[in-house]
């Protein structure tokens, strides 16, 4: 994002607003320091300038600053998914893309939550230490994915180690059975990561509506306390395994 310092009135109005703290004062007027800046957009949604001096960044778009907006903006589509908010549906869609299978069980890392906003290089930091402990399994429609230079070692691309985001999120499906080494794995590396991270498990009820007893217990014995959270998608579609046998 930018201010124009021609129209701007120095109010001051729109540097609260900014989840980055990356709009100060210059002088008598409000600027915007492109390092700290994470092209969320928040100061322009929030339409708090008088005057109309806050605008897109004309280089939000280009590569590699194109990883800010993708990832920090809830409204920019994620060129290789098409999809808003971080580029991902996570396990909202799961009842129709069956990306996590009864056998199986999703995870899903969600660095720089609440707000806080983090560097690239925390990202690989956990990539690293999933890939040493040989968890590899990065779901493919996940635009982390894309990001990599070698998934073997969890090496993201090095154009990209100077770039902020808002957040983004780490996905991987593996069998239950795994569950707990992953735990294990995420609790060592948090004590490396420069900013916050939430992690979401999810798997498929069982016939009565109940939450796998194998995923509960490997959260309770690595010590990670749990909140249910349903997402109900009524008319959403019918599961792609039911297309594909019609």
């Amino acid at each position: 994002m930018i201010i124009r310092g021609e129209v701007c009135v120095g109010c001051g109005r729109c540097q609260p607003y900014c989840p980055a703290g990356a709009i100060h004062f210059s002088g008598l007027k409000s600027e915007v320091d492109r390092e700290t800046c994470l092209e969320c957009g928040t100061c322009l949604r929030v339409a708090i300038c008088p005057v109309d001096a806050i605008m897109d960044d004309p280089t939000a778009f280009e590569y590699p600053r194109a990883v800010r907006k993708v990832f920090s903006d809830p409204t920019a589509p994620h060129i290789a998914t098409g999809i808003e908010g971080r580029g991902t549906e996570e396990s909202k869609t799961n009842d129709v893309t069956g990306r996590v299978g009864p056998d199986s069980v999703g995870v899903a890392i969600e660095v720089g939550r609440p707000t806080l906003g983090m560097g690239l290089p925390d990202v690989q930091k956990i990539s690293r230490a999933l890939a040493r402990a040989g968890i590899t399994e990065i779901e493919p429609c996940n635009p982390i994915h894309q990001m990599y230079a070698d998934e073997s070692t969890g090496d993201l691309r090095a154009d990209l180690m100077g770039e902020r985001v808002l957040s983004a999120i780490i996905e991987l499906e593996v069998k239950k059975d795994r569950l707990p080494h992953i735990l294990r794995v995420l609790k060592e590396v948090a004590k490396e990561v420069d900013s916050v991270f939430t992690l979401d498990v999810y798997s498929l009820l069982g016939p009565d509506l109940e939450i796998s007893k194998e995923v509960l217990a490997a959260l309770d014995s690595e010590g990670f306390p749990w909140r249910p959270n349903a997402k109900i998608n009524v008319g959403l579609g019918r599961a792609w395994e039911e297309r594909r046998a019609s």
